[in-house]
C-alpha cells in the first residue's frame, strides 16, 4: 500500500473542504475579475471578495485574511510582487497563485524566488485552475502546464512531472527547509535560522526525504540544487 493518499481521495477530501477554502479574485480587469470570481463560486468556492487594483487588493488581504489569492502580475505590474512581500513581511498566512498573460522573464524568475505558490499562464483552462488551488490547499506548489511551457520557451531548465509531484508533498516549512539545504545550510544552522530545535531540524530532513522517495539525508543536497528554482 502506498504510503500517500491517493490522487482520487486527495480530490474527494478538497471537494467536500471547498467552502472552507477562502478566495480572493485579484485581476487587472473588472470584466474577467468577475466572470472567474462567477465561475468559482459556481463550482462551490467561498469566494470572499475582488479587487481590480492593488490597493485594494492589499485592503482587502488584510480586513478578509483570505487563505489564498489569485492574482494577476498584469494587475500593477512588477508591484504587484509587493502585494507578496509585505504579506510576508507581516507574517499574513494567505498563499498566493500568480496569472499572467503577458510572458516576461524577469517577472517569471522574480515571482519563483518571492514566494508564489501556484503558478498560471492565460493559456492554461479552468481544470488547472481547479487542481493549482487543492494543490495549494494541501500546502504544495503547483505549476501548470501552460506555465511550463512558457519556462521552456524562456529556455528555463524545467523538471519532470514525477519532480512536480514529488514538491507537491512538501509541507511550505519543509520546502523552507529544502531551500535552505540547497543553499548550504547545515542541520545546526537552518535550527538556528528557523528558531528551531536542532532535533527538529533534524526531523524535518527525514521526513523530506522520506517523502522524496530518497534513500537517505545525504541526498538532500544534490536534489534540492536541482530543484532550487522551484522551491
Amino acid at each position: 500500500m502506498s504510503q500517500f493518499v491517493s490522487d482520487e481521495e486527495i480530490t474527494k477530501k478538497f471537494a467536500i473542504r471547498r467552502r472552507d477554502f477562502s478566495i480572493l479574485v485579484a485581476q487587472s480587469e473588472q470584466f474577467n475579475c468577475e466572470v472567474l470570481s462567477q465561475l468559482l463560486k459556481e463550482q462551490g468556492y467561498n469566494v470572499v471578495g475582488r479587487a481590480v487594483e492593488m490597493e485594494d487588493t492589499l485592503q482587502q488581504i488584510r480586513v478578509k485574511r483570505p487563505q489564498c489569492v489569485i492574482l494577476e502580475s498584469e494587475i500593477s505590474g512588477q508591484r504587484s510582487f509587493d502585494i507578496v512581500e509585505q504579506m510576508q513581511e507581516s507574517n499574513q498566512q494567505t498563499k498566493f497563485i500568480l496569472y499572467t498573460r503577458t510572458p516576461d522573464l524577469r517577472m517569471v524568475a522574480n515571482a519563483m524566488k518571492i514566494g508564489f505558490f501556484g503558478f498560471l499562464y492565460a493559456t492554461d483552462g479552468l481544470d488547472e485552475l481547479y487542481r493549482c488551488f487543492q494543490t495549494v490547499s494541501n500546502g504544495g506548489c503547483y505549476y501548470s502546464n501552460g506555465f511550463m511551457s512558457l519556462l521552456k520557451n524562456f529556455g528555463i531548465e524545467i523538471i519532470s512531472d514525477r519532480t512536480r509531484d514529488e514538491l507537491n508533498r512538501l509541507t511550505q516549512r519543509e520546502r523552507e527547509v529544502l531551500r535552505m539545504i540547497a543553499n548550504g545550510n547545515t542541520a545546526n544552522e537552518i535550527a538556528e535560522k528557523l528558531n528551531i530545535s536542532y532535533r527538529t531540524a533534524v526531523n524535518h530532513k527525514a521526513h523530506i526525504a522520506k517523502k522524496l522517495e530518497l534513500n537517505s539525508c545525504r541526498q538532500l543536497p544534490k536534489y534540492s540544487i536541482a530543484v532550487k528554482n522551484y522551491l
